[in-house]
């Protein structure tokens, strides 16, 4: 009777370790829980799940994972997918081969002593680095050189080193996913002697944008804040993020720590509907592709929750401050020349109020700001009624022309379109002016 193929991985974490299929099978995944452990972080906790199909034969089923399962280059679905030697695996950053197995299968699954001397823990050292001179050796090429010993050479190299064309007795599903962000954490760090400045960006599941900035002790700046974004603004958010162009940018950069020391870093991490990128720089030049995306993503995120002072420094902001203070006193005192002069007070005092959210403690000019927006959104409001009042009376008396007139006085004092005072009297006035044209019917 034939016996059953084996699983060996190729390459990756775990490279070199060879695995029998036993009738409870295998669970692979990030999880210590799983049979396959592996500390890959492009893993799911639970990833795939090899099994015994048939007399002589193994199967893998892809266990709903966030980056998928490729089998010979393409996505298996959900369904299980029959595996034969030469095929090749890969899940997150490891390739596993299927390898066929001549010698008794034992009871329960072990790693396979290869005869090749001791062999290094995988977590001795990074992946990708080299073994010691007299121990280099490549597990794949290890793999091949026992299995020569029990076929024929050149049957066997072919099995192993070249993968299996799709057969039309097992095919595999494919999965056409649209990669679609479903959540994303930014963080950018600047952390030096005099201080440390931290950025961060994170997008929930349920669609909520958050910014939380820290920058302490030199401008001691803390603020958070969220919104919902609608569905044009998470389209935006997923042009930016496009996967095609992050899977172009290497996982890891890392430089080396600065003299005196200092730490600038940038950590991006993008969960797809059925992928996940994960960019870590630390202490080196930035890649320019990820400098556009970064710089898009900083400035979406500033520019939906109204942040986008916070790149100014304590001093610019207060400036700012005072410069809108002064607009906002002229506008008040001039509230009599002009029907918007009002509102023009109020939008200036807001405006400092703005520049100064960011700045601790506060300087004078913020209790200025407050102090002058109160008095001119209290004064605003009143007038406002007050002229409503008259628009009212005039339409209940049907004098069409001069409700016309005291509408438009109040478009003037409320000149956003925006506003809903603003609204009220366009269509108040939109009404008026057609009963005009229709001899006040």
């Amino acid at each position: 009777m034939a016996k059953r193929p084996e699983i060996v991985i190729a390459g990756g974490v775990n490279a070199g370790k060879r695995y029998r299929v036993p009738e409870a099978g295998l669970r692979l995944g990030r999880s210590s829980s799983n049979d396959i452990h592996l500390p890959d972080e492009e893993l799911s906790r639970n990833h795939c799940l090899f099994e015994v199909s048939g007399e002589s034969g193994i199967k893998i089923t892809d266990l709903a994972s966030a980056n998928g399962t490729f089998l010979n280059g393409r996505e298996i679905g959900g369904e299980p997918v029959e595996l034969s030697p030469g095929d090749i695996i890969e899940v997150g950053g490891t390739e596993i081969r299927i390898v066929g197995e001549e010698r008794e299968i034992p009871v329960a699954p072990c790693d396979v002593d290869l005869g090749l001397g001791t062999a290094p823990s995988p977590f001795s050292r990074e992946e990708g680095t080299s073994l010691p001179p007299s121990k280099k050796r490549s597990p794949v090429a290890s793999v091949l050189w026992v299995v020569a010993l029990l076929l024929a050479a050149a049957a066997i190299y072919f099995t192993l080193a070249l993968p299996s064309a799709p057969k039309d007795e097992a095919p595999v599903a494919v999965r056409e996913v649209s990669q679609v962000v479903n959540e994303v954490y930014y963080e950018k760090i600047e952390a030096d002697s005099k201080g440390i400045f931290r950025y961060e960006m994170t997008l929930s599941p349920d669609g909520v944008l958050k910014v939380t900035i820290d920058d302490v002790p030199e401008e001691n700046r803390h603020l958070t804040k969220s919104q919902k974004l609608d569905e044009s603004s998470l389209a935006q958010l997923n042009e930016i993020l496009s996967f095609e162009a992050l899977r172009k940018i290497d996982r890891e950069y890392a430089g080396v720590e600065p003299d005196p020391p200092a730490l600038e870093s940038w950590r991006l991490k993008v969960v797809y509907s059925s992928r996940v990128r994960n960019i870590s720089i630390v202490n080196t030049r930035e890649p320019e592709a990820f400098r556009r995306i970064r710089e898009k993503l900083e400035a979406f995120s500033k520019n939906q929750l109204g942040i986008w002072a916070i790149q100014y420094s304590r001093e610019k902001l207060i400036e700012l401050a005072e410069e809108a203070n002064r607009l906002g006193r002229t506008k008040w005192e001039d509230r009599e020349v002009q029907y918007g002069n009002l509102f023009g007070a109020v939008a200036a005092f807001k405006e400092a109020i703005f520049y100064l959210e960011t700045v601790n403690p506060k300087p004078p000019c913020a209790e200025e700001a407050h102090r002058g927006l109160e008095e001119a959104a209290r004064e605003l409001e009143r007038r406002y009624r007050d002229q409503r009042f008259l628009a009212d009376r005039a339409i209940n008396l049907q004098r069409w022309d001069v409700a016309q007139k005291e509408l438009g006085i109040l478009l003037e004092m409320i000149p956003d379109r925006g506003d809903e005072r603003n609204r009220e009297a366009t269509a108040k006035l939109i009404d008026v002016e057609k009963r005009m044209k229709k001899g006040g019917r």
